[in-house]
């Protein structure tokens, strides 16, 4: 996924039934971090909105803020652990 797609999806709110439930995601976790990065990518389609079981989820983040990806990578990291 490019930053540019990352971009166009940060704003959207997409209707429940296009959002990936996040407890299928399956990341191999002896992968290195920008492939499971990647993988996580693939799976959720759009990491700003998607559900955790029955619940919608819509994430946002600040300007002054860590990147996605620097984000991403630290929960993959910590999951590892």
């Amino acid at each position: 996924m490019t930053v540019q797609e990352l971009q166009a999806l940060e704003n959207s709110d997409p209707p429940r039934d296009e959002r990936v439930d996040i407890k299928s995601v399956s990341v191999d976790m002896d992968a290195p971090v920008a492939i499971r990065v990647q993988q996580l990518l693939d799976q959720v389609k759009n990491p700003y909105a998607f559900m955790c079981g029955d619940i919608a989820v819509n994430i946002e983040f600040t300007p002054e803020g860590k990147p996605l990806n620097d984000a991403m990578a630290s929960y993959l990291s910590a999951q590892m652990k």
